[in-house]
Order: structure tokens, then sequence, then C-alpha cells
């Protein structure tokens, strides 16, 4: 009997086939089987993790979220490496209608994310705050909170940091945001009111 290339392969993929469909039937929740942890085997070959977080939430409160991301990442460093004696740097650069959180006037409304922020600057994490957004809110660098710096732009930092190589992240909406929205209208500074 004499039977060719074509056919191997045809009776190959039914064979296939027929071995898939019984598979996903008999386990229709999980027909590619399951997912396995690893981390990055050659991580401790980086010196440094360097990100540059951009932040700039039609909500306020949206802050909260993007800090959770925050601590997942110093976690993960702190988890699995690099292993230097400083194995990440984190620059957060807050240029939207969230900078009112920034404002001391609204440090009981905002008090648990302040504190977060606080925690995280003393960790090494340095939040700049756009002068051009602060303004906009009715807020002088004095009005804000001490472990944050005031900076010329939002997104001259966000250029100036990737040029010295940190990794980009958005954080917060990519769209075009005004300073005032419904979120913080309540929270501007004195010369905005």
């Amino acid at each position: 009997m004499r039977t060719n290339h074509r056919s191997y392969t045809a009776l190959g993929l039914m064979l296939l086939l027929t071995g898939a469909s019984a598979l996903a039937a008999s386990n229709n929740n999980a027909p590619y089987g399951s997912a396995t942890f690893s981390s990055y085997g050659d991580i401790d070959s980086l010196k440094q993790l360097k990100v540059v977080w951009d932040w700039s939430f039609k909500d306020p409160k949206e802050v909260a979220i993007s800090m959770n991301f925050l601590a997942a990442l110093l976690r993960a460093t702190n988890d699995f490496g690099p292993k230097e004696v400083e194995p990440i740097k984190v620059v957060v650069v807050s240029h939207g209608p969230e900078v009112v959180v920034w404002a001391k006037k609204n440090y009981a409304k905002y008090k648990a994310i302040v504190d977060r922020a606080a925690s995280f600057a003393q960790q090494g994490v340095r939040f700049e705050i756009c002068r051009n957004d602060a303004a906009a809110l009715g807020f002088k660098p004095g009005d804000l909170h001490g472990f944050v710096h005031v900076i010329p732009a939002g997104p001259y930092a966000l250029a100036y940091w990737q040029n010295k190589g940190y990794a980009y992240i958005a954080g917060g909406s990519s769209d075009a945001i005004k300073p005032v929205t419904k979120y913080n209208k309540h929270d501007l500074g004195h010369s905005k009111k």
C-alpha cells in the first residue's frame, strides 16, 4: 500500500483537531491548560529600574487607584529584583485636576491618599507637581505639602525624565483634561473661588 505525505499530514491534522476537540469537550473552562508563574531570569543583569509615572486624572480620587499600581511595582521590585543597593527610582508627575490632592487645605478630604504618598516619598518616590496646573487651580508652591516638588510643567518633566532613561508609564488619562472638573471644583485654592 502506497501513501503519500499529504495523506499523513491530513490524517495528523484530523487527529490533532479531534484531540483538541476532545480536550475542549472534557474541560470547557480550560481548553488551553493552566498558566504558570515566572519572574524574569535576567532581572539582576539590570542595575536599576527607572520609571516616570504620568498622572492626570479627571477625578482626584483616582490617585488612590494608581497608588495601588505604584505599590505593586515597589513590592515586585523588592521581591524579585534587581537586587541592587538602590534597585528602583520612581518619579510621579502630577499635572491634571488631581493636583488639588496635594494642597494642604484639602488634607482632611484626601488624607488617606496624601499620607500614603508621603509614605512612598519616604521610600524614595519623587512626586512632582506641575506649576501651571497648580496655578490654574489656585495654588502656589507654598500651598502644597512639603514632600512634593513643584516643577515648571508636566510635559516638560515627562520629557526630561524620559531623556534621562526613565521608562514612561501612563497612569492617568491620555485625553486633554481641563484643570477644573466637576470632581475638583470644590477643592480649588483661594485665588480661584
